[in-house]
């Protein structure tokens, strides 16, 4: 026969529960309090590592060399590294050209267009590239115009164009719209092959000539004169540290930010710049606004 202290001894220890404080943070509206926020870091020279979190890394841009140890450490475990270069499209044109831009049906505003549409794809568009790494977005304009003697010099990007190489920077952004403007009728061919620093493509049609200069941007980095740096792919990235090991130049560090959430993959690729900035936490938004509320309200109680 079961007695009155065994069925109300269960009820009373659950009725206590109800009262006590939790153990669980809910996560993203609280913050874990024990998390460690020292950066993983390794010294060459002593051998040793020194503990600390391994969220997203933080690139020393000043002491990189671009001697790629951190890519070769990653390959055969995530490959979420690749070694890039910084670029710059600048447009060239002559002064008839330039007064063109803008008119409904001008080839040079449908050249010009195509290749403003070849950068900005990826602003918008879900990568559809099998496991091959995204690419960076860009952002190209026609905001920075320059006059010259012989015509007009537009800047499309501000912030570096970052590829592998000038062939890969085509193939990434440019290879739709040049096949787009072949098919119109457009002749697109290579004016001046200055490879591996700069290469110059003419697009020309009914007697318009735009000029599409790719080329290398220094980023003024004694150590490293060739501009060469690391960017990772997060979406790939299995937070190992063993890049940080492989640098043999204090220049690679892995920070506390492991809120690197994104909606798209493209979102997920940070460029050597982005690696060098500040923390930028990218947490999902609060879907739920009763749990956003009551995690206020634990935080200001606790």
């Amino acid at each position: 026969m079961v007695s009155l202290k065994e069925v109300l001894g269960p009820l009373w220890s659950a009725a206590k529960h109800v009262f006590a404080k939790p153990y669980t943070y809910k996560y993203p509206y609280e913050r874990v309090p024990s998390a460690l926020q020292e950066n993983y870091r390794y010294d060459p020279k002593a051998g040793i590592a020194y503990p600390g979190s391994k969220g997203r890394h933080l690139l020393r841009l000043e002491k990189c060399t671009g001697c790629s140890l951190c890519d070769i450490a990653c390959q055969n475990i995530a490959e979420a590294i690749t070694m890039v270069y910084a670029y710059d499209a600048v447009l060239e044109m002559p002064e008839h050209v330039y007064s063109e831009l803008g008119k409904r049906g001008s080839p040079a505003t449908r050249a010009v267009d195509l290749l403003i549409e070849g950068f900005n794809r990826y602003l918008t568009d879900e990568y559809r590239g099998g496991f091959s790494h995204p690419v960076t977005p860009v952002l190209a304009t026609l905001k920075n115009v320059t006059k010259t003697d012989a015509g007009y010099v537009i800047r499309l990007n501000s912030d570096a164009v970052w590829a592998n190489g000038l062939d890969l920077l085509v193939t990434n952004y440019l290879e739709d719209s040049f096949r787009v403007m072949i098919s119109e009728g457009y002749q697109v061919r290579i004016a001046k092959d200055e490879s591996p620093d700069r290469v110059t493509y003419e697009l020309a049609k009914d007697g318009l000539t735009v000029f599409l200069r790719l080329e290398k941007r220094a980023m003024n980095i004694p150590v490293n004169k060739k501009s060469y740096f690391p960017m990772v792919d997060y979406g790939r990235c299995v937070f190992c540290g063993f890049c940080v090991d492989a640098c043999p130049f204090y220049a690679l560090e892995m920070t506390p930010d492991f809120e690197l959430s994104s909606t798209s993959r493209v979102g997920m690729v940070y460029n050597p710049i982005a690696l060098s900035g500040p923390k930028i936490s990218t947490n999902p938004p609060s879907i739920n606004p009763i749990d956003a509320v009551m995690g206020w309200l634990r935080r200001k109680t606790s």
